[in-house]
């Protein structure tokens, strides 16, 4: 008797952003606060914004059917901080850009992996912000907090979405 065939996975999810960071380490927290900030508009039932703490394998398996991750960090490029930085993850990763010691994965380790245990991964973006301090403390630095709204806009390019105001 022949095997069934199986139908391709659709995804529940085409897009999925991930804001990361630790809103307890000051700019660390960005990705965040961005995150938090595309939950107030209407993306679609197509989007799905998650909030993490670090990256992780999970992300693999849930990016796996997905046409697109976009990845909300804080990342060190040795700029001003609060400049908006935005590159393509790749196997090879960014040398240049490292994001918080708090996270204990690398977008980059998360492409190596994928590609170790032939996991088929979508296209990954990086919309970063560079931080100012990320001790310990509770809230965004003046230069991080105002690059928010530009961070926000930069997702919903990757999205191929219109800049539009949060829902009240």
């Amino acid at each position: 008797m022949p095997s069934p065939k199986l139908k391709p996975r659709r995804a529940a999810f085409p897009s999925i952003v991930v804001g990361v960071g630790n809103p307890f380490m000051r700019d660390d927290g960005v990705g965040i606060v961005i995150a938090r900030e595309l939950e107030k508009r209407n993306l679609g039932k197509d989007v799905l914004v998650l909030q993490r703490q670090m990256l992780d394998i999970s992300l693999l398996l849930l990016s796996e059917d997905a046409s697109r991750l976009i990845v909300v960090d804080a990342v060190r490029s040795g700029k001003r901080p609060g400049t908006l930085v935005r590159f393509r993850a790749t196997g090879r990763g960014s040398p240049s850009l490292k994001v918080p010691l708090s996270h204990g994965m690398q977008v980059s380790d998360l492409v190596k992996l994928a590609k170790k245990n032939r996991i088929s991964l979508c296209p990954i973006s990086v919309v970063g912000v560079e931080p100012a301090v990320c001790t310990i403390g509770e809230n965004l630095t003046k230069a991080v907090r105002d690059a928010v709204p530009a961070a926000v806009e930069a997702v919903l390019e990757e999205l191929g979405r219109t800049v539009e105001e949060p829902a009240d």
